[in-house]
């Protein structure tokens, strides 16, 4: 069976209420509303979720988005597996 991957960004509002509940856990303590999100999806559902935790103003080249990599990485070697 072949599935489908999908990586997005997603802002906050993207989410609906429960997902922004059980995915949107960042450690941005009372600004969560301010992170941006990388959301893998497999076959349309969400799979995971990463944040980078920071505000726009924040996102400055001392900051370590390494997850990133990984998180693309994943997605790759998730679609090769999977034929696509």
């Amino acid at each position: 069976m072949k599935h489908t991957y999908k990586v997005e960004r997603w802002e906050f509002n993207d989410f609906t209420e429960d997902q922004q509940n059980d995915w949107c856990d960042s450690n941005n303590g009372g600004g969560r509303e301010w992170a941006s999100y990388l959301v893998v999806l497999v076959d349309g559902e969400i799979d995971q979720v990463y944040s980078d935790a920071m505000e726009p103003e924040d996102a400055k080249f001392y900051r370590d988005l390494d997850w990133i990599a990984g998180a693309l990485k994943a997605a790759y070697d998730f679609g090769r597996k999977n034929g696509r």
